[in-house]
């Protein structure tokens, strides 16, 4: 047998399987990843891990936006936290844990959530658009045999009349009501509020604009904790924004008993270096511009340093916010680097509140370090006089203040505020103003009389008992019926 004829006994013994079409393929995938993201499942752990989160970092330490920009900061910072959690410091830097809100797994949490909700409410659309536009008039005899609140009753009048009173006494319980008549019965439907049933779309909407909101400030805003200006002085926001904040002044008033009255600081803001705002900021009451809004934090004290090289030209004259705290002893530290020494330079001030042996009232602490962090000199620094240390001039000129601010730039707060009148605006649909539904079926008995049955479907709304005990009672009281002897309980959960 020759080769061509094996193959041709092959083929007809094993014939090929049809290729799906990419058509058929591309539908069926996309189709299981729409089931993926309808599933509630899915949105409880979403949820659950996104909380986890928010619990990870309001309890672990956060850095701040400016020391995640300089990587020296930021390695001096982590310096720090592992003082504070060990071992576990590494993890939590590998982990992202120090920056969270801003981690790429937590904007995964999110967006995952966000295409969630988003494929949860349009899979939804569909039912409920039908519900509130193209609800059924007339049911089956079942829904009125077997609906958690149903009632029977009979009433002594032609159909046509018991129709038209039921219509009357849903219509004034301000219900809408609709109704469909054939040869032998009439039947009712009656709604109110049914537009309620899209406050679940406002706050899903809501949800998703919130999310939105947290992911644009994430990405095109930032926040800094621990911004400094000491009085005089000059600080670059950074962040790309091209601004710089003064300090003129800083106030601080206490009762007499002592604890702080107010304290608050009068800035100016400069835009590429030309002023285009000034104010006195207070706690509570912050200065804004171009959506960077300056809040005042935390204020502390400045020690004013002059530096000079063997020459005697100044290399360093500003002020050092001391606004770090030993480890021992609870004394004011700041610093400042000599980049033409290749030195940082570390000033501590006296203990707050009490004597300090080792560095009395009116003197600072100064201590030169190299870049390997090898301490090259140190030595106490009186006010108004000159020290020589490693080989410079080291003078205390006097004390100042400094103030802490928290700047925040958060494009998405907007959003987020619509998104939370929204939200209320949606939850007060769904719970003041729930969707109430009751139909009626009014049929003809051998004797005259009218049947009439009612019945409604079990919603979600704990005052359904008794809005349908009332509706029942309302219609009975329109047909003529008095007592219970004529109210006849068939079926169902009766009420």
């Amino acid at each position: 047998m020759s080769a061509v004829e094996t193959q041709e006994g092959l083929a007809a013994a094993f014939p090929a399987r049809p290729r799906t079409t990419g058509g058929l393929w591309e539908r069926e995938v996309l189709g299981r990843v729409w089931r993926f993201f309808t599933s509630i499942r899915l949105a409880l752990i979403l949820i659950l891990m996104i909380a986890a989160a928010v619990m990870a970092g309001t309890l672990i330490d956060q850095v701040p936006a400016s020391v995640i920009a300089n990587p020296a900061a930021y390695d001096s910072w982590l310096q720090a936290a592992h003082s504070k959690y060990g071992v576990w410091a590494g993890v939590f830097d590998f982990t992202q844990l120090f920056n969270v809100f801003h981690s790429l797994w937590f904007r995964i949490l999110i967006g995952l959530l966000t295409a969630n909700i988003i494929v949860c409410s349009v899979n939804r659309w569909k039912g409920i658009w039908k519900t509130v536009f193209h609800t059924r008039t007339r049911m089956g005899d079942a829904f009125f045999q077997h609906a958690r609140f149903n009632a029977a009753m009979t009433a002594q009048m032609p159909v046509s009349t018991a129709a038209e009173r039921v219509h009357k006494a849903l219509s004034h319980a301000r219900y809408r009501v609709a109704t469909q008549a054939d040869d032998s019965s009439v039947a009712i439907f009656a709604d109110r509020n049914r537009f309620s049933r899209f406050g679940t779309f406002l706050s899903h909407l809501s949800i998703v604009m919130i999310l939105a909101g947290t992911v644009i400030g994430g990405i095109w805003g930032f926040s800094d904790d621990s911004f400094i200006v000491s009085e005089g002085a000059i600080q670059d926001v950074g962040h790309g924004t091209g601004l710089s904040v003064g300090l003129s002044h800083f106030t601080d008033e206490y009762y007499l008993q002592g604890p702080p009255k107010d304290y608050s600081s009068e800035l100016v803001i400069y835009d590429k270096g030309v002023e285009v705002k000034s104010g006195t900021v207070h706690v509570n009451s912050p200065l804004s511009y171009k959506g960077i809004s300056f809040h005042q934090a935390f204020f502390g004290q400045t020690a004013v340093m002059e530096v000079k090289d063997a020459n005697g030209a100044s290399i360093f004259s500003a002020g050092v916010p001391l606004a770090w705290q030993s480890l021992n002893g609870g004394r004011p530290i700041g610093s400042f680097t000599l980049p033409a020494k290749n030195e940082t330079v570390y000033v501590t001030g006296p203990a707050s509140g009490q004597t300090d042996p080792t560095i009395p009232a009116g003197e600072m602490q100064v201590e030169v370090y190299q870049s390997g962090g090898t301490l090259v000199s140190s030595g106490n620094v009186t006010q108004g006089v000159a020290k020589d240390l490693a080989g410079l001039n080291f003078t205390f000129v006097r004390e100042s203040r400094f103030t802490g601010l928290k700047v925040v730039k958060d494009p998405g707060v907007n959003l987020i505020w619509i998104a939370a009148i929204l939200m209320v605006i949606g939850l007060a649909m769904l719970f003041y103003f729930p969707t109430k539904r009751i139909w009626a079926i009014c049929r003809q008995r051998p004797d005259g009389t009218a049947d009439v049955r009612l019945a409604t479907t079990a919603e979600r709304d704990l005052s359904q008992t008794k809005e349908f005990e009332n509706m029942r009672e309302r219609v009975k009281l329109a047909l003529g019926i008095s007592g219970e002897g004529d109210d006849r309980k068939e079926g169902g959960a009766h009420v």
